[in-house]
This record gives C-alpha cells, sequence and structure tokens, in this order.
C-alpha cells in the first residue's frame, strides 16, 4: 500500500474505532466548542539517522526521512489547516518543516508534545521493543518517565492546542510513545505493543473534534 492510499483510505463504519467521547474527562477537551467539525491531523514523524553519540531529542531525520515526510507533505489534502504545532524534538520539527514548505503553515512548538523519556542508549531493535512494549503493559521500569506524568502532558497540550485552535483545524507533529499514551487515555484502556509497532514512520491520523472518532490514519481500525 502506497503512502496515498493509506492516509487517504477511510475507517469503513464498522472500524471506526476510536470513538473518543470517553466519560466527563474526555468531554473537557472538547468543551465550549461550536457545531463546526473541525479536524486534529496528529502526525508521527519520519525515519530518523540514529546516532550514538547524540542524545536522541537532537537526531535529525535521515535522507529517507526527508523524503517520506516530503511525500506525506503532497500527498495529504492540508485544506482547512491553520497551523502546524510540533514537538521540540528535533526530528518532529524536521517533518513539520517538510510540511510547512508544501503548505505554506505556520509553525508553533509546544513543550508538551516531546516524546515519553526513555533515558538508555541505543539498544538492539528486540531489546528496545521489549522494554517499550512492558511499559505500555504498566511494567514499571526506571529509564522511563511515569506513565501518569506524561499521560497528562500530552493530554494537557492537546487540550490547549484545540482550545488556542477556537475551531480551525491544525497539525501536531509528535512521536510514536506519546501517540500511544494519548491514545490509550482517549480510548478508556492500555494499547499495546503490536498497537504501537502499527504506527509507521512517517504515519497520519485525522480525528474529528467534534465526535473524537479517527477518521482515518494510524489506529483507525483499533476497537474495544
Amino acid at each position: 500500500m502506497t503512502l496515498s492510499e493509506l492516509f487517504l483510505t477511510p475507517c469503513s463504519s464498522s472500524e471506526q474505532g476510536l470513538l473518543f467521547v470517553l466519560e466527563n474527562r474526555t468531554l473537557g477537551i472538547i468543551s465550549g466548542r461550536s457545531d463546526r467539525l473541525s479536524k486534529l491531523y496528529l502526525v508521527r514523524h519520519a525515519q530518523v539517522k540514529l546516532e550514538a553519540q547524540v542524545p536522541a531529542q537532537d537526531w535529525n531525520l535521515s535522507a529517507e526521512g526527508v523524503l517520506s515526510a516530503q511525500q506525506l507533505a503532497r500527498e495529504e489534502g492540508w485544506d482547512g489547516v491553520v497551523a502546524i504545532w510540533h514537538s521540540p524534538e528535533r526530528k518532529a520539527w524536521a517533518t513539520a518543516v517538510q510540511i510547512a514548505a508544501h503548505t505554506g503553515l505556520p509553525l508553533r512548538m509546544h513543550e508538551g508534545l516531546r516524546e515519553v523519556e526513555f533515558k538508555t542508549g541505543i539498544l538492539q531493535p528486540d531489546q528496545f521493543q521489549a522494554r517499550v512494549g512492558a511499559y505500555f503493559q504498566g511494567e514499571e521500569d526506571p529509564a522511563f518517565e511515569r506513565y501518569e506524568l506524561a499521560e497528562a502532558r500530552i493530554v494537557g497540550a492537546v487540550r490547549e492546542i484545540v482550545a488556542l485552535s477556537q475551531d480551525q483545524d491544525v497539525v501536531i507533529v509528535t512521536h510514536g510513545r506519546i501517540l500511544m499514551v494519548l491514545y490509550s487515555y482517549l480510548f478508556g484502556r492500555r494499547l499495546g505493543p503490536e498497537e504501537w509497532k502499527s504506527i509507521g514512520l512517517p504515519d497520519l491520523s485525522v480525528i474529528d473534534t467534534k465526535t473524537w472518532k479517527v477518521e482515518r490514519g494510524f489506529l483507525c481500525n483499533v476497537s474495544n
């Protein structure tokens, strides 16, 4: 499946997994909104160049990542979007830059969009996936940011960005682990390692902020 096919394929009526109007805590994100069906474009950053001597937050996109971010920017329709919000980390900023270059949209940074902290060096892929998977499943790991703190941070950031958008469409460019924390909160259950692995580099999910349904993109076929 091409990027174009991936990003433009809607969830079917039986597969609109993430219905995000969950109890009063989620409704707090969208209180005071009008009837306009605004959209939130959640983007995971593109592929990165791993550098052992460089902190992960300073990793840049690889050559492949630049090209795939450009492809995402070209193939997605951004009509109605008024701004691109991004994490302070370089890889998210660099992905956002490619979208901004194509669309002419302004860039805005939000500290709360940064990745879940994981204080360790570069691990072998199987070790990395095992540690992250265990974290998502609730195992305590001192190398990770405390889950409840990461949750409060990303939920607060999205709440603020949606409020500031004033019913306009916006893009958020961030990271895989923190996206999992956000979607787990909104979905009302902990998503696991297989769902995390299903989110590509780069990847896109479009959410209707009136109903909090995922219209298309990553995790749209997840059900509870």
